[in-house]
């Protein structure tokens, strides 16, 4: 009897304790995850006053630009030079303005996948021409990169939501523009494959290491690599699941072995999308 009673006793020790190392270790995941977030809240802080600089320097000098001037007229050089810069002041400005977007629709759309509050507004959309637009929007920021666009001459439509889209292209191409130097080239490539429309963006930047593709995806998670750049470390968690919405796929491409030192031949995200009209996903 008693050695029945020491076994009880012995188990429901043996059982506590399990449990107390599953809190324990939740606990301790809970702390990583929280001291993760205060650190990628202050980040986050950093990046949207990134755009927020030159939307004001370059408003204060389209402010100067338009006072009337003093003294002579101006001869038609002097206004088709003055309209030139005052068109490119205004472009830096939209353009820092969307991205600024961007980085507050990508922490939006984390509380509401968190909460599972995420939808799509699904309608009309051609992917050739929300590429050209994106690339357009996108040129003003990044003067000293260079932009291909491989694409049908014709339309690819699909029943897509145009305004999601645009933050995944424009969140790939600020990771193209990040990530590669200057005076290189950022290529985004669009195909129809069967019943799908598959893009990719590739810059000419060094590759991504194959033991970090594994946390590419996760959020408010930079590799070490990425430690010297600023980054929230959002962009491609969103750009996934909008993609997964979808009723597609989001990857990372693989380029040449970095044993053989082709490390360097850039890297390439690729996302497909159903062509279908009536595609199975978030409405």
């Amino acid at each position: 009897m008693q050695v029945k009673q020491k076994q009880a006793r012995e188990k429901i020790i043996q059982q506590l304790q399990r449990q107390v190392d599953e809190l324990t270790a939740e606990n301790l995941l809970l702390q990583e995850q929280l001291a993760r977030k205060e650190q990628y809240t202050a980040m986050i802080a950093h990046e949207l006053r990134g755009p927020l600089s030159p939307i004001i320097n370059y408003a204060q000098m389209l402010a100067r630009q338009l006072r009337p001037s003093q003294g002579e007229p101006e001869t038609e050089q002097q206004k088709s030079r003055k309209h030139e810069v005052l068109q490119r002041n205004t472009n830096i400005i939209i353009s820092q303005a969307r991205r600024l977007s961007r980085l507050v629709n990508d922490l939006l759309d984390t509380s509401r996948l968190a909460s599972g509050q995420f939808t799509l507004l699904r309608n009309t959309c051609d992917i050739v021409a929300l590429i050209q637009e994106v690339i357009e929007q996108l040129r003003p920021v990044a003067p000293y990169h260079s932009f291909a666009a491989e694409v049908p001459t014709e339309p690819l439509f699909g029943n897509w939501d145009s305004g999601r889209l645009q933050q995944v292209l424009g969140n790939l191409l600020d990771n193209a523009i990040k990530y590669s130097d200057e005076h290189t080239t950022i290529t985004v490539n669009a195909q129809q494959v069967g019943q799908m429309v598959r893009i990719s963006v590739h810059n000419q930047g060094t590759s991504i290491p194959s033991t970090d593709i594994g946390q590419l995806f996760r959020p408010y998670t930079r590799l070490q690599a990425a430690s010297t750049r600023e980054g929230s470390g959002l962009g491609l968690y969103i750009a996934r699941s909008i993609i997964e919405a979808h009723g597609g796929t989001l990857r990372l491409e693989p380029h040449g072995d970095e044993d053989e030192g082709e490390s360097t031949k850039g890297t390439t995200f690729t996302f497909e999308l159903p062509l279908e009209r009536n595609v199975n996903g978030t409405h």
